[in-house]
């Protein structure tokens, strides 16, 4: 069995596949922002259970909105706090004693679209997210191109040009980002980013 999960900035997607790759099983839950322990526990235990209904051990693989550090491990991601700075994928490979894969959401993404039937004769195909963030991930003769530090296609992390800087206006926020710069595109073109944008720009934290 091959489980995937989708980890995003409010809730979880667990799918369970079968050799033919079809969806036999689907679970949605909440993420754990802020507490790690809680996280990896959310994970292991949705693969602990599946494990138990299928009588095997499943092949485990995530899609975060981030990347891992090529260099020490750890994860950045902005959306979800409580696994940013930590060995995400060492320490679910601990706790479910197997090895787990771990990417880029927007890369899972980019790369599902190259295998289907329309794309999987494209030399190269970029798929773009919009969510809690923003991503994207470029695919090259079927396989992800993820660049020396993992950060190849994270468009979300560059500075929002000038034309649209320009077309916010004179007093067009700042937005600090959780990646440590100022003006990423991540905080502009997301859900998090016309939140941010509509109390900039009225003054209310909640539309009437």
């Amino acid at each position: 069995m091959y489980y995937g999960f989708d980890v995003g900035g409010t809730k979880i997607e667990f799918g369970a596949f079968n050799q033919k790759l079809e969806r036999v099983a689907t679970e949605r839950v909440p993420t754990p922002k802020t507490d790690y322990e809680e996280l990896i526990s959310t994970l292991a235990e949705l693969v602990e259970k599946h494990d138990k209904t299928f009588e095997c051990e499943g092949l485990v693989g995530l899609g975060i909105p981030g990347f891992e550090n090529s260099t020490d491990g750890t994860v950045l991601t902005v959306n979800i706090p409580a696994a940013s700075g930590n060995t995400l994928r060492k320490d679910l490979e601990s706790r479910l004693g197997r090895k787990v894969a771990l990417n880029n959401d927007a890369n899972c993404f980019a790369l599902s679209e190259a295998w289907d039937e329309e794309l999987k004769d494209e030399k190269s195909v970029l798929g773009l997210i919009l969510g809690t963030g923003v991503g994207g991930g470029f695919i090259l003769d079927g396989k992800v191109i993820s660049g020396k530090n993992n950060v190849a296609g994270e468009i979300g992390h560059m500075r929002m040009p000038l034309d649209a800087w320009l077309y916010m206006g004179e007093k067009a926020p700042l937005f600090d980002c959780g990646c440590g710069n100022k003006g990423c595109a991540d905080n502009y073109l997301s859900g998090r980013g016309f939140e941010q944008l509509y109390h900039h720009s009225t003054k209310k934290k909640n539309q009437p």
